[in-house]
């Protein structure tokens, strides 16, 4: 999510709510939610907070995930290990210690898993190859590795995981059927005798089963033995005799910010809500989980309204500038006033493209090819390539729906562009009766495209400018 500079001193409110819950979080789960369109300022005021606030001199120890890195979105693992479980924390965590050693096994049985079925499905006869693809993406997913998940298309996202809208569900189908009957899945054979009684199910054989629980308590474990082990906190570690603990000294409770959670949730939306945040809310330390996302957690999963609700203690909602608040910003950077109401109006006090188009008004290099570029980078920075591929185009229309897609996408893909479209609340119009393009994004990435190829986007504007976009002025750049 974008930066808003100076954005944090119109938001006093929020601020306040933030800090005080960052005191306040000495028992049990808190869950802060952070929600609006992307570009809002929810990134920076979380941001602004932690950098004033220094939660570890608070007694945390704060780990963050988001969606920036596009290899992970569909790796859980990669999610895990590469972020939240990362193997570098910062001061006074020691720099050359591990503190994930339980999760890390957890997901080295995984991985072993993995590369046994990918390998077996190398040598099936029969499967299409869309089929053996899709099959590998779910497990690296973990969907397919947990008792109690259920086979429906709803819980993964087809873009993310790379497959053919055109075939997704006979492909899904498919695939999960498939991994369902490999070997290298099967229950392992049971322990034999007091060995079986001592230990219980093996890891091997959680991961198999109940990836997603056998992750969690590895997690859970691994944060116990590093929180409240310092002795500057208030709290003390239960279990002084445990030989590997690894304390971070000062730490006695626990930080987590998720960012851009609607791009995460596909892939740890049923871990967070069936196994780890149950396992946070016990834990013998306190939490504090803040979540950015574009809409209220509920509508990610009906979860969070059922399960996770009593962990709720505030939600705030960003919403755009008010003219008064947006002129206020404009006269810092030393806009002139008569331009003003104009730019407040072409961004209608939206924070991303309000600085966006600051920054081009007190630009030297405004209209050059780099500016424009770096307008599309930040622009598609949080999208998937299918997703920045799909901006690419519905740049060319007037209109954005299932008739007007048909010009550009085939029509099986049309209800995917459109659902991407209606949930890409940066770049739409939100005054708009139709679903249309914010003008300045679409201004701007226009004339990006124009530059970039100018023959392809001489083509695209006589391809827009078709019967079903009413011969509108998708040309004007």
């Amino acid at each position: 999510m974008e930066h808003t500079p100076s954005s944090t001193t119109r938001r006093a409110s929020e601020v306040a709510t933030l800090s005080r819950l960052l005191y306040a979080s000495d028992s049990g789960l808190s869950i802060c939610s952070i929600s609006g369109p992307g570009g809002v300022g929810k990134t920076y005021l979380v941001e602004e907070v932690l950098s004033s606030e220094r939660p570890r001199e608070l007694g945390y120890v704060h780990l963050f995930a988001d969606a920036s890195n596009p290899q992970t979105r569909g790796d859980f693992f990669g999610l895990i290990e590469g972020q939240l479980a990362t193997r570098g924390l910062p001061p006074p965590a020691q720099p050359d210690r591990d503190y994930f050693p339980r999760t890390r096994k957890v997901a080295a049985a995984h991985r072993d898993l993995v590369e046994k079925a990918t390998a077996e499905l190398r040598t099936r006869q029969g499967a299409p190859s869309e089929v053996k693809e899709a099959a590998v993406a779910l497990l690296r997913a973990g969907h397919l590795l947990n008792e109690t998940f259920p086979k429906s298309q709803k819980y993964v996202d087809v873009t993310r995981l790379g497959l053919d809208e055109q075939n997704t569900p006979s492909v899904l189908d498919e695939a999960w059927d498939t991994v369902g009957t490999l070997q290298a899945l099967g229950t392992s054979a049971a322990l034999p005798g007091l060995i079986g009684k001592v230990l219980g199910q093996n890891l091997r054989s959680r991961v198999r089963r109940d990836l997603f629980n056998a992750t969690a308590d590895a997690f859970v474990d691994d944060l116990a033995s590093m929180i409240d082990a310092g002795g500057d906190g208030p709290r003390r570690r239960l279990r002084r005799d445990n030989p590997n603990r690894q304390g971070i000294a000062g730490a006695y409770r626990l930080l987590v910010v998720l960012d851009d959670y609607e791009t995460l949730a596909p892939l740890l939306g049923s871990f967070l809500l069936g196994s780890l945040l149950p396992r946070l809310a016990l834990a013998p330390f306190p939490t504090l989980l803040v979540v950015g996302c574009r809409d209220d957690l509920e509508a990610t999963h009906p979860g969070w309204g059922q399960h996770a609700n009593r962990w709720l203690r505030e939600k705030i909602h960003l919403a755009s500038f008010d003219e008064q608040t947006a002129f206020g910003l404009m006269a810092e950077a030393g806009i002139a006033r008569e331009r003003w109401t104009s730019i407040y109006e072409i961004t209608r006090g939206f924070p991303f493209l309000l600085t966006l188009a600051i920054e081009e008004a007190t630009a030297h290099d405004a209209e050059s090819a780099l500016f424009v570029k770096k307008f599309f980078d930040r622009t598609t920075r949080w999208m998937t390539p299918k997703e920045q591929e799909w901006f690419a185009i519905v740049c060319y229309l007037d209109k954005i729906d299932e008739d007007t897609l048909r010009v550009f996408f085939p029509r099986e893909e049309v209800p995917f562009v459109q659902d991407w479209f209606e949930r890409e609340a940066s770049i739409r119009d939100p005054a708009s009766r139709s679903f249309q393009m914010r003008p300045l994004v679409r201004e701007k990435a226009l004339r990006y495209l124009e530059t970039r190829s100018p023959s392809r986007h001489r083509e695209m504007l006589r391809k827009a400018k078709g019967p079903d976009q009413n011969h509108g002025s998708n040309g004007a750049v």
